[in-house]
């Protein structure tokens, strides 16, 4: 493998999920992924392998969200240490190109027009996270395992992490100043997890205290 070989990789992923967003996986054309990736027309076969392939790669979350944090899998770690380290990745992710329009209209269109591959990569990628989140939830819930209350706890909370950058445009509509710059970042942070403490201890005090 060439030096340009993981430069021609990269180009050919941000030129697919310029095409996939436009025209849907159906109708997308490798030729034309290749042509706007100044690429030949056996470029996808030789990285990727197919269609489906590059697919998956091009909806593959950003690594900054993916992996589990280490907060939550301490024993020791305070509720709040938790939920801070749980939304901290979304301060990276909301300022990477990752987020460019062409990755939300993938995003959008996929819910419009499933194909099923951007539920593999959810499957792949954030199912130990959120298993995680239920354990660490249990812990600080006093619940040996997880119940219904605990699976809706742990998705409101990544729900409200997630709404920020699914649907940023609407955020920077409507409180434009909640995004505008890494001070506020930082302050939106610290609010999801004061609401974060707050919605765990709301559950804990409607348990039944044993």
């Amino acid at each position: 493998m060439n030096d340009e070989s993981p430069k021609l990789r990269q180009r050919l992923i941000e030129a697919a999920t310029e095409v996939f967003a436009e025209k849907g996986y159906a109708r997308a054309s490798t030729r034309e992924i290749c042509r706007l990736a100044g690429a030949n027309a056996a470029a996808i076969h030789y990285h990727f392998g197919d269609k489906a392939s590059l697919y998956r790669a091009v909806c593959r979350p950003p690594e900054c969200i993916t992996g589990v944090p280490a907060a939550l899998l301490a024993p020791d770690s305070t509720l709040r240490e938790g939920l801070e380290a749980f939304f901290q990745p979304l301060a990276q992710l909301l300022t990477e190109s990752c987020i460019s329009p062409h990755r939300h209209m993938l995003l959008v269109r996929e819910q419009i027009q499933p194909t099923g591959l951007l539920n593999e990569r959810c499957e792949d990628f954030f199912r130990p996270q959120h298993e995680q989140l239920c354990r660490f939830l249990c812990r600080h819930c006093g619940v040996e395992a997880p119940d219904d209350a605990i699976q809706h706890l742990a998705i409101s909370l990544a729900g409200m992490g997630m709404v920020l950058f699914i649907k940023r445009d609407f955020v920077e509509a409507f409180a434009p100043t909640l995004l505008s710059d890494d001070r506020s970042l930082e302050q939106t942070l610290r609010r999801l997890t004061d609401y974060g403490v707050s919605l765990v201890e709301a559950e804990t005090r409607r348990r039944p205290q044993t």
